[in-house]
């Protein structure tokens, strides 16, 4: 495999296509902008759209979705910026029936708004440490949801997605008295040039927990359609239990506050699935964190780690800060034998291993913290072995990805002990299957293993462990997830700090936490991945969840597949 560059080119980089493409007469093509990894490639890629051209400034990136996608072309451009030496407009890229892009989303955030606005005109020359070749200025990214408005008055597309952290509803200046939040005015320009391009559009809040993909990731999606075509179905309406009509219905988006200010929305906060029938709220299945765990790697006892000193005085495996973390770890869930919990961040909370993570960012944040290695090798497959109680379903080992679940499988964690669970269920002994869970139910794992999260580096801001059946968290750039975990045992709190055992999360996990086919253990994925697990993590923590391209995405090619639409083409659309 190519090795990474360290250098931004100097200038703009065509790559053909690795291998020749085939072309079919019903084919549907799509050109992706700002394509990372590819996340939203794969996803209209099993929906049945063919990606023709991609473009990404980072070389490495698209070395990577270029062995992932060898009938594609590439582009290693700065799509942004005129006056930089490798910069490619989006309106030289070909036309396609399907733009899709997923526009940065560092620029959106409400730290960034302050630091965008306050100096005024072009800030591609302000002082960013950060910068080097990620291209993370607030104003330079904020800027590639236009470069999306920009294809389109070229092209016209027949459609267009687009995926960002909800924030991007308050792009704008700052409101009167805020430091760090805009009043959405340049997010509203920005929507009304599609409407006189003649799109019509529409705005999705989906968590990616709820589509197979074992991390709670919130994100908004921007569909637009040309308004020479019907808008597609695009309500979220996932199989949920409805405790109180006692059966499984097509649960209902529905909203709980509306949009604030930040333009932040998130799953269980401004929104909510309830019963379409009796308005009951409810909570759709999820694929939990322990999905994307490697078990058969518990980490390193703490006390045998070796003694450093810290910038804070403190000697010791760790910093006190993180010390601190683990301590409020073992308290918080002290009947708990395993959780996940950031790693290094001063934010983010614990998981239990069947809830999804945490969201990823572009670092590592998880950490496994648990009871460990049993002394008498219970930590083999025959004991940590799942059960899939739909008999469609095979036991898994510890080594084994897990399957998703979904509403007619039932898990268990074959055992020589009684799993604790904790709100609205009953124990379990191993023999048994575990009951269906959801995000209000906390089951416990007979391991002591959990994660915490970091955001940020200063150790006096608060965190939370989480236990590994948690959900991860979002994934992000900055963030950082450890594993933290003890020898056998009944919980966390009966050993002492020095017989627990930690270590991080290894870059495979957090590929197939963030819903990538990575390789897992002997299981050999689909996807192509090398380098660093630095870059590897910044990879899949910018991704898009495939899964949720590929819901989206199905609904997009049904409308134009209809029969009076198949002999349109995209350079029909583009002389239009």
């Amino acid at each position: 495999m190519s090795t990474v560059s360290k250098k931004k080119s100097g200038t703009a980089t065509h790559r053909p296509a690795i291998r020749r493409r085939r072309f079919r007469h019903d084919e549907y093509i799509a050109v992706d902008l700002f394509s990372g990894f590819g996340g939203l490639t794969k996803g209209i890629q099993d929906a049945g759209f063919t990606t023709i051209m991609a473009a990404n400034h980072n070389e490495y990136k698209v070395q990577v979705h270029e062995a992932n996608h060898p009938d594609a072309e590439h582009w290693i451009a700065d799509l942004v910026d005129p006056d930089a030496a490798d910069y490619h407009s989006a309106r030289d890229l070909p036309a396609a029936d399907l733009l899709v892009a997923g526009v940065s989303c560092v620029n959106h955030s409400q730290a960034n708004t302050l630091k965008a606005y306050l100096t005024g005109g072009t800030l591609f020359d302000l002082e960013d440490p950060d910068y080097e070749a990620r291209v993370t200025k607030s104003e330079r990214d904020r800027a590639t949801a236009n470069c999306v408005l920009h294809y389109a008055q070229t092209h016209r597309p027949r459609m267009i997605l687009v995926e960002c952290t909800t924030e991007l509803q308050s792009w704008g200046p700052l409101r009167p008295g805020s430091k760090k939040v805009g009043d959405g005015s340049t997010y509203r320009w920005w929507l009304k040039q599609f409407d006189l391009l003649d799109y019509n559009h529409e705005v999705l809040f989906l968590n990616s927990q709820f589509f197979g993909v074992p991390q709670s990731r919130n994100r908004g999606y921007w569909v637009f359609v040309h308004k020479s075509l019907p808008m597609p179905d695009l309500e979220h309406r996932p199989v949920s239990h409805c405790q109180r009509c006692d059966k499984d219905v097509e649960a209902v988006w529905t909203w709980r506050t509306g949009i604030p200010p930040t333009g932040k929305v998130a799953y269980g906060e401004q929104y909510e699935y309830r019963c379409p029938s009796c308005r009951t709220a409810v909570v759709p299945r999820m694929t939990p964190s322990i999905a994307a765990l490697d078990l058969s790697d518990l980490g390193t006892r703490i006390g045998d780690r070796p003694i450093k000193s810290f910038d804070d005085g403190h000697h010791g495996p760790f910093a006190a800060s993180t010390t601190s973390r683990i301590e409020r770890c073992r308290q918080k869930f002290a009947d708990f034998p395993a959780i996940l919990m950031p790693a290094k961040g001063v934010h983010g909370s614990e998981r239990l291993l069947l809830q999804p993570l945490a969201t990823q960012t572009s670092q590592q944040e998880a950490a496994l913290l648990s009871t460990g290695v049993a002394p008498q090798g219970l930590w083999d497959e025959a004991a940590l072995a799942l059960a899939v109680d739909n008999y469609q379903g095979a036991p898994r080992g510890p080594g084994e990805p897990l399957p998703t679940q979904v509403g007619s499988e039932t898990l268990a964690v074959v055992s020589s002990g009684v799993i604790p669970y904790r709100k609205h269920t009953v124990p379990a002994v191993h023999a048994e299957p575990m009951s269906t869970f959801t995000s209000e139910q906390i089951p416990g794992l007979l391991t002591a293993a959990g994660w915490f999260k970091q955001n940020g580096t200063k150790p006096n801001h608060g965190t939370a462990p989480h236990p590994v059946s948690d959900p991860l968290g979002t994934i992000t750039a900055s963030d950082t997830t450890a594993l933290l975990t003890a020898d056998w045992g009944p919980a966390l709190s009966k050993l002492p700090f020095e017989e627990c055992f930690y270590r991080m999360m290894a870059a495979h996990e957090i590929g197939r936490g963030c819903g990538f086919d990575v390789n897992f253990g002997a299981y050999r994925g689909s996807f192509k991945v090398w380098g660093t697990a630095r870059n590897q993590v910044d990879g899949f923590g910018n991704a898009v969840s495939p899964q949720v391209g590929t819901w989206i995405g199905t609904r997009l090619r049904a409308v134009i597949h209809s029969p009076q639409d198949r002999l349109v083409t995209a350079s029909q659309h583009a002389a239009a």
